[in-house]
This record gives C-alpha cells, sequence and structure tokens, in this order.
C-alpha cells in the first residue's frame, strides 16, 4: 500500500516538504515553488486519492505505517533534515510527520490546520462502523444534504462561506468520492494537544500557524492555546479566507524574505 506520491520543485539549499488540503493536488503549492524555490528544495505530496496519487483503499492507515513509508522517502532522497508545511487536512500529515520526525525538522509552518482541533462533524461521521455506513450513504445520497445546507445557510446557523465551500466539495461524484475515502482512510491521524506541545516545546521547534481573517471553517482563535503554551509558535493572522491561505502565506514569506 503506497501512500508517498510527490513532486519536486526548486533548488534551495534547505528541503520543505508540502502537504496541500482535500479537493487539492501538489499544483496548490506552485505559488511557493516561484516565490521560494531559491531558498527551499519543494517536494509537495499528493495525498492519498488526490493528484496522481493512485491510492485507493478507503481501509483506515495508522500514523506509524504512514511515519514508515515517510522514512523510506527521506532514506531515498538522501534527507537528513527538512521543513514542512501542511494546509487545512494536509495538517494531519505534517503533524504525523512532525511526531514521527521531529529531531529532523527545522521549521514547521501550519496553514489553518486541521488536527489540532477535530471537528465534531468529522468525529460524528468516521467514529464507528455504524457512523460510517450512515456517512457513506449521506454522502452518496447528497440531494437531501445539500437542502439542508442551504437551509441552513438561509437561515444563519451556518456561515454562507462554510455552506459554499460544503456544497462545492460536495458538487460532482469524483469529489464526493475523494472526501469519502479521505475522511474514512485518515480517520487515525488524530493528535492530542497536550503531546504537541510537549514535542515542540522538547525539541524547541519553530513553529508559524498562518490563519485566514474571513476563515470560517478553521478561525484565527483554534491555535491560540497552542501559540500560549509554546514559546518558539507565532500566529500570524492574513487578510483572506480559507481558500486562498496558501497563495497568501507564499507572498508574506516572500516579502519576509525580502526584508530579511
Amino acid at each position: 500500500m503506497s501512500l508517498i506520491t510527490y513532486h519536486r520543485w526548486g533548488n534551495g539549499p534547505e528541503v520543505l516538504i508540502a502537504f496541500h488540503g482535500i479537493g487539492q493536488s501538489h499544483q496548490i503549492y506552485q505559488s511557493w515553488a516561484e516565490s521560494l524555490g531559491t531558498l527551499y528544495t519543494i517536494y509537495a505530496f499528493d495525498l492519498p486519492f488526490h493528484g496522481a496519487n493512485t491510492h485507493t483503499s478507503d481501509e483506515a492507515f495508522s500514523k506509524a505505517q504512514w511515519q514508515a513509508q515517510f522514512k523510506e522517502f527521506l532514506t531515498q532522497q538522501s534527507i537528513e533534515d527538512f521543513s514542512i508545511v501542511g494546509f487545512s487536512m494536509g495538517g494531519r500529515f505534517a503533524l504525523a510527520t512532525l511526531e514521527g520526525f521531529a529531531s529532523r525538522i527545522r521549521h514547521v509552518f501550519l496553514l489553518a490546520p486541521d488536527g489540532i482541533r477535530e471537528s465534531p462533524y468529522y468525529t460524528l461521521a468516521v467514529r464507528n462502523p455504524m457512523s460510517r455506513s450512515i456517512f457513506k450513504y449521506t454522502i452518496f445520497h447528497v440531494s437531501w444534504l445539500m437542502k439542508l445546507a442551504q437551509w441552513l445557510g438561509r437561515v444563519k446557523l451556518i456561515h454562507p462561506s462554510t455552506m459554499r465551500f460544503a456544497l462545492w466539495m460536495l458538487d460532482s461524484p469524483e469529489k464526493r468520492t475523494r472526501v469519502y475515502h479521505s475522511w474514512v482512510a485518515f480517520r487515525h491521524l488524530r493528535f492530542s494537544p497536550h503531546s504537541l506541545i510537549h514535542l515542540l516545546n522538547q525539541y524547541a521547534i519553530p513553529v508559524q500557524f498562518f490563519m485566514g481573517e474571513f476563515d470560517r471553517m478553521m478561525p484565527p482563535e483554534l491555535v491560540n492555546h497552542l501559540c500560549e503554551q509554546v514559546p518558539t509558535a507565532s500566529r500570524i493572522v492574513l487578510r483572506c479566507g480559507h481558500n486562498h491561505l496558501i497563495q497568501h502565506t507564499a507572498e508574506y514569506l516572500q516579502r519576509k524574505k525580502l526584508q530579511a
């Protein structure tokens, strides 16, 4: 079961491993390659079920399985130390990598990361066989769910931007299949905030959280607790929503590079 597919960009002296969000591919980091390719050699991964990654089994894999394959990747590429960036669902892979290779990580960039605090909707959908069966039926018979989401938006029980993102993620059979497989297969990539705090402090790893000012799914205050408990952590709030955070972060880091 192969979990590793990636595209390499840039020729910088430092290595950066990049994980995209759900429904995306490695191509989303093109802006990072263009603006930061002289600073980093970027390995932009395709998550399972995305891009060129032809992984098809929705059987859940463990953090240990991911870390074993990632270790083989590091050996094959002769990579000793590296930085990581994870956006949204890719945050789960960034955190799983952090847990397994903390002593080799130079810097962590987390962009509106999933996995810091698990959504109760996600927990309800995937935690036991019965709920996964209901989730599967719902995903593949989605018309009533779309109507419910639209009604919740009209009565202002969910924010319009959240509703638009949900509708976009479910507007084709291909997208619905990807969401289902991803949610189910990634369900063991779970993290304890206390353990993350301890790990980051143990190795004094610099970590920057980039959050969108207008992001309703992953609001900036989501990471406040970690930033308060980890001296090497900082939070940067950019004037954008969830979907434009990768591009805005690349522009921010480019400006910082020019100022250095």
